[in-house]
């Protein structure tokens, strides 16, 4: 069905300089499942992803968000529609923990107290606690900023959560409690995922559905 299709990318092709990385790509992402894209390095997995965010527009084909053409007069739009956690740190470093977690709220001009809320509402989900938010970025550890990401792109309620390998930089243990985390996240939100990674064996814990590239 047409409607239960959050993502649709059609024939998108994307050259950098001479190399070309993407070639006619199609694929759906369906409503509320959880994409996992596997693939090399250099197969295009990030393009991909950058792409749908709109950090990158096709040099042919199309990406619609339900339904809706994602074109440069809606760019803004769509991408608060969606929710983004990168590899490493990828905080603000002069923003404190609360500030980075209410980011996306902010610009979407909700109240102090409404911020308040939602972030007191979405810390035990991630496993933090209170006295972490005054805190900057260099005072947390990598697996807390990870977890600070993950509130920073889910705490706007996005139909859209975009994962670039966002544990690639972190130790085993932190990983693994992260994956499940993830998992955990996605199974009560119901929000259609999308992350790549280069490990078959995350893909299999996470995935509802494996994209290769």
């Amino acid at each position: 069905m047409e409607n239960s299709k959050t993502i649709s990318v059609e024939n998108i092709s994307f050259s950098y300089g001479s190399q070309k990385i993407l070639d006619g790509f199609s694929a759906d992402f369906e409503k509320g499942s959880f994409t996992c894209i596997l693939g090399e390095s250099g197969s295009g997995k990030s393009t991909l992803l950058r792409i749908i965010n709109g950090l990158l527009l096709p040099q042919d084909g199309s990406v619609k968000i339900e339904n809706d053409l994602l074109t440069p007069e809606n760019l803004i739009q769509k991408r608060l529609e969606m929710g983004y956690v990168l590899q490493g740190n990828s905080l603000f470093p002069h923003l404190t923990v609360f500030q980075n977690m209410a980011y996306c709220l902010k610009i979407l001009k909700k109240s102090d107290v409404f911020c308040k809320e939602k972030i007191a509402e979405l810390l035990p989900l991630v496993g933090l606690k209170e006295d972490l938010l005054p805190k900057f970025p260099d005072e947390i550890s990598g697996g807390q900023k990870q977890r600070v990401g993950i509130i920073r792109a889910i705490a706007h309620d996005p139909k859209i959560v975009l994962m670039d390998e966002p544990f690639s930089a972190l130790d085993s243990e932190t990983r693994d409690k992260l994956q499940l985390l993830v998992k955990d996240i996605h199974q009560k939100l119901q929000t259609t995922f999308v992350m790549v990674t280069h490990s078959r064996p995350e893909a299999e814990i996470l995935a509802t559905h494996l994209l290769e590239l």
